[in-house]
């Protein structure tokens, strides 16, 4: 067993344990309801944790790990040509008009 990722949102450990299962890659969570506990205990000790079970799978999980941290960094501002609304990167329509982007 090795733990892979650890974070303060919990919502992003569980989305990527989803994102490792859905390739195979068996693993599980431990923490998730001791991040309540936050002030009481040190935060550190208290992040969310994500574990794979087999070490074998730990070459596939950095990949599944990078290509989910590469789509975050990549969000860039984008600007609606027929509205001329600037959006923000990770929407994929429109906030003002509602049109797709690449509509």
């Amino acid at each position: 067993m090795r733990c892979v990722f650890t974070s303060l949102n919990v919502a992003e450990v569980g989305l990527l344990r989803g994102l490792f299962e859905s390739e195979g890659v068996e693993c599980f969570t431990r923490n998730e309801q001791l991040s309540m506990a936050s002030g009481s205990v040190p935060f550190l000790e208290c992040q969310p944790e994500l574990w794979i079970l087999k070490d074998e799978d730990f070459g596939q999980a950095q990949e599944i790990l990078a290509k989910y941290q590469d789509k975050e960094r990549n969000y860039q501002a984008w600007i609606y040509p027929y509205c001329g609304e600037k959006n923000e990167g990770q929407f994929g329509a429109c906030w003002k008009c509602g049109h797709l982007i690449d509509e």
